[in-house]
């Protein structure tokens, strides 16, 4: 490889400390090959081989994601995931027969039969004897004889060569590209950067050939680094591919992190005999682009509020008995420019009757305060006295808050004292009864649905929260009772449990640990209502990766 190139190359920091790791062992072979030296490509090797298992490991949790998002959205994603199981089965091929020239290099070098050298690993798997544990660390002959051969100038070909290795390597790098080439010409360049395999000059500063420089006249130890180097590369280039056809999937296609059920009624009001029609369906929107909503008044446009919940508040004064329509214009920026999208609703305006509006999506949740608009039109609010089969209702300000016990359903009947002096019991109206869902972990303000955060953000961060999405109205019913924090050191993968939401001593030792590019998960994150009724819920971890 290219020692200028895999120096320069605008690759990820922990990718251009190895490269340049790989560099400094090189050149000191040069001079004196001592054991201490020999140790070091040892422990260097070592170190790739767990850089190319963790990025596989990450891959099958992509590909397990692309097979989920084929399934549910078949025509954006099936041909994308069907592109990445061919890169897929390119890369374990080439990964694999790496580890085969590896294998039959050191079984050479040491005199043992191919199955002494080849490990079968926990999973399952065949993986190649550590290098540590290889005697000839410091032979030149087999490498150069199996791989360059006698004539350097002249590279010998075939399989287990090195000219081999590197034309299956360059058709890999070729074949990712096809694929980005034209949709993301950066991406392409860093493949190529990541795969440089050009010849160059030698320590005496003679050009010579890279099948050459990196096989020829080099101890065991060294060669065995080089090739643990490449299938750590190819694994990085897939996980990075794979990533890239994930997100093409969604490109051009709205971005919404909340879906609510939205039910349309041809009409608000039905009388006895008729039937009710409406239309039932999952309504998005997403709490970081907010749209700007208006409804046609007298004299032009009059723009709504809307809430946090992406929800425009229409808010209109019955004034005349009847049917009524409004309709307006819901203005959106889209994936491709701003985007219009006409509305119209009808409702109709009616003589004395009981009226019970949960705020949350037409729900009540168990073991918290819902605020409900509850009233009898012509009857003022200190002559109603409202009641329920399933818990209370009680006045909060201008308002009522029910607090319903069980699931199920809860009928709620109002006794009306009216104008006349009579008493009327008016109802009952039937609400469902839910537990609240899931909210979202973040820490610091940043969410699951985030991939990268600041060191600062991170390191300033007192534990993990827990945000409900519905709606603000409910202040911060859940509290999270415990979560694992894991960081990549050292090639290792470091947990820590915490049974509270705060950052502990060691939490916050291994997050000032963190460096730009270390990636740090934070699991097995469960929550509880802060009054301890209800269900415990477990939340989607957050994987974030630490960035300047």
């Amino acid at each position: 490889m290219d020692p200028q190139h895999m120096a320069s190359a605008n690759l990820p920091p922990r990718q251009k400390m190895i490269n340049m790791m790989y560099l400094v062992l090189t050149a000191i072979l040069a001079l004196n090959v001592s054991k201490e030296v020999l140790d070091s490509f040892a422990t260097l090797d070592a170190d790739l081989v767990r850089s190319e298992q963790a990025h596989e490991q990450r891959s099958r949790i992509e590909y397990s994601a692309f097979d989920d998002a084929a399934r549910d959205f078949p025509d954006r994603y099936a041909a994308l995931r069907d592109k990445a199981y061919e890169m897929q089965s390119d890369a374990d091929s080439l990964v694999k027969y790496l580890g085969e020239v590896k294998a039959e290099v050191i079984a050479k070098a040491e005199g043992r039969p191919l199955q002494e050298v080849v490990v079968k690993g926990g999973d399952g798997r065949d993986s190649v004897m550590a290098l540590a544990a290889v005697e000839m660390k410091d032979d030149r002959d087999v490498l150069t004889r199996m791989l360059v051969g006698s004539e350097p100038a002249s590279p010998r070909e075939g399989r287990g060569s090195a000219r081999d290795i590197k034309q299956r390597i360059e058709g890999f790098r070729d074949r990712l590209k096809s694929y980005c080439a034209t949709a993301d010409p950066a991406l392409a360049t860093s493949l190529d950067l990541l795969f440089t395999l050009r010849d160059g000059k030698d320590a005496s500063g003679t050009p010579s050939n890279w099948e050459t420089l990196n096989f020829h006249d080099v101890p065991l130890a060294a060669g065995i680094a080089t090739l643990s180097k490449l299938q750590a590369d190819v694994r990085s280039a897939e996980n990075d591919m794979l990533k890239w056809l994930y997100r093409s999937g969604g490109k051009g296609a709205h971005l919404m992190s909340t879906l609510v059920p939205a039910v349309i009624p041809q009409s608000s009001v039905v009388m006895v005999g008729d039937s009710f029609r409406a239309d039932v369906f999952l309504a998005a929107y997403d709490e970081k682009d907010r749209p700007r909503m208006d409804r046609r008044g007298d004299s032009g446009p009059v723009e709504l509020p809307v809430g946090s919940d992406g929800k425009g508040k229409l808010r209109l004064r019955a004034e005349r008995v009847g049917e009524q329509k409004v309709e307006g214009v819901i203005h959106l920026q889209g994936p491709n420019g701003p985007e219009e999208h006409p509305y119209s609703v009808t409702y109709q305006v009616m003589a004395p009757l009981l009226v019970i509006s949960p705020t949350k999506m037409n729900v009540l949740y168990r073991g918290v305060d819902n605020p409900i608009e509850l009233s009898v039109p012509g009857v003022t609010i200190d002559r109603i006295s409202p009641s329920t089969d399933n818990g209370t209702v009680t006045r909060m300000g201008e308002g009522w808050v029910a607090r319903v016990n069980t699931l199920g359903t809860a009928r709620f009947t109002v006794r009306a004292a009216m104008p006349d002096g009579s008493v009327r019991s008016i109802g009952p109206v039937v609400f469902r009864v839910k537990d609240l869902p899931p909210p979202q972990a973040i820490v610091n303000g940043v969410g699951s649905g985030a991939t990268t955060i600041k060191k600062t953000v991170l390191t300033a961060a007192p534990g993990i929260l827990c945000k409900l999405g519905l709606d603000t109205d409910f202040d911060e019913p859940f509290r999270v009772t415990r979560y694992t924090v894991s960081i990549m050191k050292n090639g290792n993968l470091v947990e820590h449990k915490v049974n509270s939401n705060r950052f502990d001593e060691r939490t916050k030792e291994m997050l000032q640990a963190l460096r730009t590019g270390d990636r740090v998960w934070f699991e097995e994150i469960q929550v509880e209502l802060t009054n301890g009724k209800g269900r415990k819920y477990d939340l989607a971890p957050i994987a974030l990766k630490v960035v300047p």
